[in-house]
């Protein structure tokens, strides 16, 4: 799977549970920034990942899943092998 389309799911998950659009999700801007976003969205945000990409992401690796960017970053790890 390619980085836009990983990143662009990424950002469709982000937007639903906000409530915004896809194209106001930086991917640079760290989560923890959003309103709303606290530990049980960040565990919701977990389990969104690994239903859409198929994949098992243990819960430590949260620490550095905190941008669109590096959330994707763990995804093409997961779907490519490290």
């Amino acid at each position: 799977m390619e980085t836009t389309v990983i990143t662009s799911k990424i950002k469709e998950i982000i937007a639903g549970m906000f409530d915004i659009q896809p194209g106001e999700v930086s991917d640079t801007k760290p989560f923890p920034q959003m309103a709303k976003y606290d530990s049980m969205r960040a565990l919701e945000f977990l389990a969104k990942l690994e239903n859409e990409f198929n994949v098992t992401i243990d819960p430590d690796q949260l620490v550095n899943m905190v941008t669109v960017e590096k959330s994707t970053k763990v995804i093409e790890e997961h779907l490519h092998g490290k």
